[in-house]
């Protein structure tokens, strides 16, 4: 799971736990301000109305499965602290209110984006739970029940406004992080994104045995590509390049990260448990068959490519976490000046 996924999902927890620890305040508080009021609104329709707006304000902010568990558990409380599960009527709205707020969940950044579409679902999930409250009192009045709706719309327009400024907000943030660690047209990680995790898998590698491997390489006459026909074309090779290289460090399935670190320079960051030189000759050996296979067709020509590729571990007697880097650029280096397209680990060329 990368980064962006824990994050996301620690922060769907946070909110929703939040709310629904709101919530489950204010059933507490509807039992006991149940029986009181104040003029045509009881306080018992304000907790009801804030209850409703909460529920829909998590389900359109929190648009994952942690969403969706704190989506179901919320209304399946809200009915039993009613006491609505004793009607046939209540199990009906129950079904009704539940997938609407989970079709809410599943849909909330199109709901997000084009403003009046929550009201819709917002209103059918408020006259629903409504409906059921009319089967259980007879008190209300026809006066009462249009104060309730207008106070409703009111809330809900201010609750809505804020979530709307909320994920926007919290998007600008997600996208001014990923573009400060992100290569804008690769979409692999940075080279800052490369030296921090590379500092952090060294810290790493001080405290436990853990290990690790980089390997670095570069595109083969590049210059000679760009100049025959056109960037254009040599970012379409830089950009299959990257797609490669990141299913290639998907399927590893150890934490393994490709990186943009350069022009037309690609770095690997591979953990490991312990020293394993076929692993890694393998591995080397499949990322170069894997360049040599790919092909740009430009006006009925067909372009290939191939990479020099340098590898070396880190070492327990590395003054810092640069110094890998310094073996690996070298060992790139031995790649190029020993006609391109070859394998350096560890300072000896593969033949």
């Amino acid at each position: 799971m990368s980064a962006n996924k824990v994050a996301r999902s620690k922060i769907d927890f946070v909110i929703a736990s939040v709310v629904f620890a709101i919530l489950v305040f204010q059933h507490t508080e509807v039992v006991t301000f149940k029986g009181y009021s104040l003029g045509g609104i009881s306080f018992d329709w304000i907790f009801l109305n804030a209850q409703i707006i909460l529920a829909i304000f998590m389900a359109v902010t929190v648009p994952s499965k942690v969403g969706m568990a704190f989506i179901t558990g919320t209304v399946a409380l809200f009915y039993w602290e009613r006491g609505f599960f004793q009607l046939w009527q209540g199990w009906l709205t129950f079904a009704i209110v539940l997938a609407l707020a989970l079709a809410m969940n599943k849909y909330s950044d199109a709901l997000m984006t084009h403003f009046w579409l929550t009201f819709p679902f917002a209103l059918v999930i408020c006259v629903s739970i409504w409906y059921t409250i009319g089967l259980t009192s007879q008190a209300e009045t026809p006066f009462d029940w249009l104060i309730n709706l207008v106070s409703f719309l009111i809330q809900m327009v201010l609750v809505n406004s804020f979530n709307i400024r909320l994920r926007r907000d919290y998007s600008r943030e997600m996208m001014l992080t990923k573009q400060a660690t992100h290569d804008g047209l690769t979409t692999l990680r940075n080279f800052r994104a490369f030296s921090a995790d590379l500092q952090a898998m060294y810290a790493q590698l001080e405290e436990s045995s853990a290990q690790f491997v980089l390997v670095t390489m570069d595109v083969d006459h590049f210059k000679r590509i760009n100049d025959t026909y056109g960037h254009l074309v040599g970012n379409d090779i830089l950009k299959q390049t990257a797609k490669e290289l990141r299913q290639l460090m998907h399927d590893q399935n150890n934490g393994s990260r490709a990186y943009r670190t350069g022009g037309e320079e690609f770095s690997l960051l591979i953990p490991m448990a312990d020293h394993d030189d076929e692993y890694i000759q393998h591995l080397c050996q499949q990322i170069q068959a894997t360049i040599r296979q790919q092909v740009k067709k430009v006006d009925g020509n067909s372009i290939k490519w191939t990479v020099s590729i340098g590898c070396n571990y880190v070492d327990q007697d590395d003054s810092g976490y640069l110094e890998v880097y310094r073996r690996a650029d070298k060992d790139l280096y031995n790649s190029k000046e020993n006609g391109r397209d070859a394998i350096t680990i560890h300072g000896q060329l593969l033949v």
